[in-house]
């Protein structure tokens, strides 16, 4: 469906739809270290050694643990599926799985779960990423994407005619896990034709999907469930956003209210008169006018103070809220000040011709298809899906459950500060050659130690991944002071205090 429904339609001549290589084995390895003809059997050989137009059939059932990102990049026509595994499918766990400017891709019945201990920081379980020559009709169908530490699903930069269908989108591996971003950067483009239609977008402790793009953008017919926010529009290029299409999705709040969470209409965007510049996330009027359509949405907002859904809003346009009244609230307020109507498209934008259902019956379709079941006399999900599944199908009266972890220190998103162990502070007689030592933080990779005179230690002694570094060549008799600096791949940081020992 959608934009990409025409991936594949003209395939080169090299193109051979009957020939399958098949995936059989589970094991990864480590490019530049193992040899990759030992593992021709395996997925990363068959996305990083073979190349040309072909058809992948991922015949694993379980588990595939990536060692390091796996990337296909630069390629076209490529078919990855799972549907004819013959047991629960594969579940790619371990690390991120990159589709990086390649044209005619599909993905069908595979599952993207990159898990915390994935070798960047911020890794997505599933990144499309259009950087030099773009990215070019890709369809993600029936697959199931969740456990990152960020964004489950990434689809940004230069894009044309994506599609991503029929998936269940959700869960985190730490306390602001997000679904996803939608399309965004400031090298995205004009051209951008997305589509997200019957997907159940669930669980997730902070946002979930982000429109940044300048681009066509159609959105029908998804669950949005269990969020702190559900969407947000601007432009991250400082002048335009999305011209988008929100029709008629099932949008509920989370069952979040005690966690501190703030109950607020699902459409967002912070909106300013003019534009700022790029790599804000501003909504300008001026240059955006006329540029959402709304129509046929369902909105259940649970009223915390009643322990029950309020009626839908019969007008669609209060279903979009301006950021600039959210500071400050710690409570759902009284009311909330929609976007200005300048931004209201009465008519659709034009968009490919697909089946799109009324909102009341997007929630029996949408939980009974979407995800990774695979086509077989029984399809079921495995154990994840079937919790997300379960935590979104609610009852009236009652409020969804939210199966994502809480923040808390130790999966908050940031390094954990170490604790300086050796020399202990204030020591005296220490040896001019010693060994500095301390305890492991929690979400980092790695450390920079800083050794000096100075009061506040300014010079880099070198940066590990261990919980040691040797510091050779002291002066005898001299007051160091040291600190270190827990990293992440993110670029996030966290510092000790300095502590100081006197050489013998």
């Amino acid at each position: 469906m959608g934009w990409a429904k025409f991936a594949f339609a003209n395939p080169p001549q090299n193109y051979n739809p009957n020939f399958w290589y098949e995936v059989t084995n589970a094991d990864d390895y480590i490019p530049g270290v193992d040899d990759p003809e030992d593992f021709d059997d395996t997925l990363r050989y068959a996305i990083e050694e073979i190349s040309g137009p072909r058809n992948i059939k991922v015949l694993v059932n379980g588990t595939i643990t990536l060692k390091s990102q796996l990337s296909m990049d630069d390629q076209s026509y490529v078919k990855i599926t799972g549907e004819y595994a013959t047991g629960i499918g594969p579940t790619i766990i371990g690390d991120e799985f990159r589709i990086k400017d390649c044209n005619n891709i599909v993905l069908r019945y595979m599952r993207f779960r990159s898990r915390e201990n994935a070798t960047h920081h911020c890794a997505r379980s599933l990144l499309i990423l259009g950087e030099d020559e773009g990215c070019n009709d890709v369809i993600v169908d029936h697959c199931s994407i969740g456990a990152s530490r960020d964004d489950n699903i990434s689809v940004y930069g230069k894009l044309c005619r994506v599609t991503v269908q029929n998936c269940i989108i959700g869960g985190g591996m730490i306390g602001f896990s997000r679904a996803g971003i939608g399309s965004g950067s400031t090298s995205a483009h004009v051209h951008e034709r997305l589509t997200y239609c019957r997907n159940l977008i669930t669980n997730t402790s902070d946002r979930q999907l982000l429109f940044f793009g300048p681009g066509r953008v159609d959105f029908f017919n998804n669950i949005v469930s269990i969020n702190k926010s559900a969407m947000q529009l601007g432009a991250e290029t400082g002048t335009y956003g999305p011209q988008i299409n929100i029709i008629k999705n099932h949008f509920r709040t989370a069952n979040a209210f005690t966690r501190g969470a703030y109950f607020e209409d699902p459409i967002r965007a912070k909106v300013v008169a003019s534009p700022i510049g790029p790599g804000n996330q501003e909504l300008p009027v001026s240059s955006n006018g006329f540029s959402i359509h709304l129509n046929g949405n369902l909105y259940r907002k649970y009223n915390v103070v009643e322990q029950t859904y309020e009626d839908p809003y019969e007008n669609q346009w209060d279903l979009t809220y301006d950021l600039n009244n959210h500071e400050g609230h710690e409570d759902p307020p009284p009311g909330e000040a929609n976007f200005p109507t300048d931004f209201q498209k009465v008519g659709a934008w034009d968009m490919p011709s697909d089946t799109i259902l009324n909102a009341v019956d997007v929630e029996a379709h949408v939980l009974a298809n979407a995800g990774c079941q695979l086509p077989t006399s029984q399809p079921t999900w495995d154990d994840y899906d079937s919790i997300l599944v379960e935590s979104a199908m609610i009852d009236d009266g009652s409020k969804p459950n939210r199966v994502f972890p809480d923040t808390e220190p130790d999966n908050d998103g940031f390094p954990g500060t170490p604790a300086l162990t050796y020399p202990a502070h204030n020591a005296t007689g220490v040896s001019t050659s010693v060994t500095l030592s301390w305890i492991q933080s929690d979400e980092t990779d790695d450390y920079e130690v800083f050794l000096d005179t100075n009061i506040f230690p300014t010079t880099s002694i070198g940066v590990t991944s261990n919980t040691q570094i040797q510091a050779s060549n002291l002066q005898a008799n001299t007051l160091y002071r040291w600190r270190i600096v827990a990293r992440d791949s993110c670029e996030n940081t966290s510092g000790t205090q300095s502590r100081e020992f006197t050489t013998e």
